[in-house]
């Protein structure tokens, strides 16, 4: 997760101000153009703050009826906490905006407003995280759980909401905030040892086998 905080960090300060795609960005943008992505206002809807939160609060309630409290709240954390530090610290900070040009003396105007990190695909990525984690960290499902987040920034980068470099941004903040998050937590208070793993780490039977 240090890889992803870094490039994060260096990302952001590449991104700085800028208004327009990059270079590296206009051949992706082209590409996801010509992507056949089914039902993009959908992956949008689904992941606006209300649903998005309401998501996250009936996963970590699963989640914690299942016993496994701490990381319930931890990872209910993580995701709420990533997508509110993209919305006021990162996208104020950064300050990225789309600009177009109009009238006959080329007045530039803002459109919408501050696009780094997407904050959608932040959410996304949080909670493909966090389910990554639920399911404890089973590398057979990263790939599928990749695929959210990345349908997720393909649909806002063709409905012209981000260029790559935000829904990049949004990706390893999503991910790096709630990993950090349940880490943090378990570091601070680590889980006690059950019954059964007290009874493990003294059994003269299982040792002499």
């Amino acid at each position: 997760m240090l890889c992803a905080i870094v490039a994060f960090v260096v990302l952001a300060a590449v991104m700085w101000h800028s208004a327009r795609p990059t270079r590296w960005e206009k051949p992706i943008i082209h590409a996801v153009d010509r992507l056949p992505i089914p039902v993009r206002g959908f992956w949008i809807s689904a992941f606006q703050p209300s649903w998005f939160a309401l998501i996250a609060i009936a996963l970590a309630a699963v989640v914690a009826f299942t016993g496994r409290r701490r990381l319930a709240v931890s990872g209910l954390a993580g995701c709420l906490g990533a997508v509110i530090a993209a919305e006021l610290v990162f996208k104020p900070l950064v300050d990225r905006v789309r600009t177009h040009e109009v009238g006959r003396h080329h007045r530039i105007i803002q459109v919408g407003t501050e696009m780094f990190p997407s904050a959608h695909v932040t959410a996304a990525a949080a909670l493909a995280t966090f389910v990554w984690l639920i399911l404890d960290r089973r590398l057979g499902l990263a790939p599928l759980l990749v695929a959210l987040p990345f349908v997720v920034s393909c649909a806002t980068i063709s409905l012209q909401l981000h260029y790559p470099a935000d829904v990049i941004g949004g990706f390893l903040l999503g991910s790096a905030f709630v990993w950090c998050t349940v880490a943090a937590v378990n570091h601070i208070a680590p889980t006690a040892p059950t019954d059964r793993d007290r009874a493990g780490a003294y059994d003269p039977v299982g040792t002499s086998r």
